[in-house]
C-alpha cells in the first residue's frame, strides 16, 4: 500500500508538469488561466510541504502547508470567476482562508487534535470546491460543446464531495489514527481520491481554455471582419439550415435584402475609409434595431441580409421599417466628416417550399424594384405566400 506522503510528492510532481500546459495556453490572453497555473503551484508547494511533515516544524509543514492548500483552491474559484468573467469574491476568499489558518494554529499549538485539524481543511476545501461548481453550473456557455464544463463540474464535485466525506468521517473519529504519516484505509483511499482530483481540476481547465479558444476561431470564421455581422458564408449556411428546419416544422419566415444607396458616390466622393464607416455604422444600427434572433449578414460588399426566424411578413416589415427610420435619423461620423445615407431592400415571405437559393432570388427581385421606385424605401413582395 503506498504511503501517504509517497502518494503527495507523485501528485505535486504531476501538477508541476501540468503548469507547462497552463503557461503555453496564457499567451492567448485567456482569463482565468494565469490564476489557474499560479493555484496549481501554490498546491504543488503545498503538498510537497505536506509529505514533508515528519522533517519539518509543525508551522511550515502543518500550518502554512494547509493553509496553502486552502489558498490554492480559492485561487482556483478566482480564476473560474475570472474565466466567466464573473466579480471576483475576494474579501470572503481571505476571510476564509485567514480563518482556516487561525484553526490551524489553534488546534496544533493549543489543543493538538488531528481530527479536528483534517475536520478545518477538508471542510474549506469542500466549500471553495461547491463555490467552484455553482460558477460553472450557472456560467457554462449553453452554445457550446459542454464536454469541457461538465468534466470541470464533475470533478470540483467530486473534490468537493470527497472532501466532506473526510471531514465527517474524522468529526467522527472513524477513523483513529494519530498521525498524517500513518497509513489506513480511510487516509488511503481520501489521499488518492482527493489528490488526483487536483490534477483534475487543472486538466478541466485546460479543456475550458481550448473550448475558449476554439469558439474565438469558429467566431472570426463567422463574423465579417469589418462590421461585426455574419461573414457570407456563415450567414448563408444559418438560413439553409433555418430554411430546412422550417419546412420540417411549417414555420414562417422572412427575409431582407438591402443595398447602401449610392454607395459607389459615398466611396469616390470621401474615400474608402468613410465608406468604410458607413458600413460598420449601418451594421451596428442594425444589431441595436433588431431581434437577437433575427440573422444578419453582409452577403456583398454594401449588401446586406436578415433573415428573420418564425415571422410572418406583417412582423418583418415593421421591424425592416424601424430599421430604415433609425438610418434616417442618425448620420454616420468619421472623423470631421458626417454623413447622412439611406438603403434600399427588398422584403419577402418564404413561400413553404422553395430552398434558401430561391428564397434569396426572390429578394433580389424586391430589391431591384425598390431601387427602380426611388430608393430609398423597402418594396415587399407577397407573392407565392402559403399563408
Amino acid at each position: 500500500m503506498p504511503t501517504p506522503a509517497l502518494l503527495m510528492a507523485a501528485t505535486a510532481v504531476v501538477d508541476l508538469l501540468m503548469i507547462g500546459v497552463l503557461w503555453s495556453l496564457a499567451r492567448n490572453n485567456i482569463p482565468g488561466v494565469k490564476a489557474c497555473a499560479l493555484s496549481a503551484g501554490l498546491s504543488s508547494i503545498s503538498i510537497f510541504m505536506l509529505a514533508g511533515q515528519p522533517y519539518l516544524p509543525g508551522l511550515i509543514g502543518i500550518v502554512c502547508a494547509n493553509t496553502m492548500l486552502g489558498a490554492a483552491m480559492a485561487l482556483y474559484l478566482v480564476a473560474l470567476c475570472q474565466f466567466f468573467n464573473r466579480p471576483v469574491p475576494a474579501v470572503p476568499l481571505i476571510l476564509v482562508i485567514a480563518l482556516e489558518m487561525i484553526g490551524l494554529i489553534l488546534f496544533w499549538y493549543a489543543w493538538r487534535d488531528l481530527g479536528i485539524r483534517i475536520v478545518i481543511v477538508s471542510g474549506v476545501l469542500s466549500g471553495l470546491a461547491c463555490a467552484s461548481a455553482a460558477v460553472v453550473l450557472h456560467n457554462r456557455p449553453l452554445h457550446r460543446p459542454a464536454y469541457s464544463y461538465g468534466f470541470t463540474l464533475g470533478v470540483a464535485m467530486l473534490v468537493a464531495v470527497v472532501h466532506a466525506v473526510r471531514a465527517t468521517t474524522y468529526l467522527l473519529d472513524l477513523d483513529p489514527i494519530e498521525s498524517m504519516a500513518q497509513s489506513s484505509m480511510f487516509q488511503t483511499v481520501f489521499l488518492s481520491v482527493g489528490l488526483l482530483a487536483t490534477p483534475g481540476l487543472i486538466l478541466a481547465m485546460i479543456l475550458m481554455a481550448y473550448d475558449r479558444m476554439l469558439s474565438e476561431r469558429e467566431t472570426e470564421a463567422n463574423t465579417d471582419a469589418l462590421t461585426g455581422v455574419l461573414s457570407r458564408k456563415a450567414w448563408w449556411l444559418l438560413a439553409r439550415k433555418t430554411v430546412a428546419g422550417a419546412t420540417r416544422n411549417a414555420k414562417r419566415l422572412s427575409l431582407l435584402l438591402l443595398d447602401i444607396d449610392r454607395f459607389a458616390h459615398v466611396n469616390e466622393t470621401y474615400g474608402p475609409q468613410l465608406g468604410d464607416a458607413v458600413l460598420r455604422h449601418f451594421a451596428a444600427l442594425a444589431t441595436d434595431v433588431l431581434r437577437e434572433e433575427d440573422l444578419i449578414g453582409r452577403v456583398d460588399g454594401e449588401k446586406f441580409a436578415v433573415l428573420f426566424p418564425d415571422t410572418p411578413m406583417d412582423i418583418a416589415l415593421r421591424a425592416s421599417d424601424k430599421l430604415l427610420r433609425a438610418v434616417r435619423g442618425e448620420a454616420c461620423t468619421h472623423g470631421n466628416w458626417s454623413i447622412g445615407y439611406a438603403f434600399s431592400a427588398g422584403l419577402v415571405q418564404w413561400d413553404g417550399r422553395e430552398n434558401a437559393q430561391a428564397f434569396m432570388e426572390r429578394a433580389h427581385l424586391a430589391l431591384a424594384a425598390a431601387k427602380e421606385d426611388g430608393r430609398d424605401r423597402i418594396v415587399a413582395h407577397c407573392s407565392n405566400l402559403n399563408d
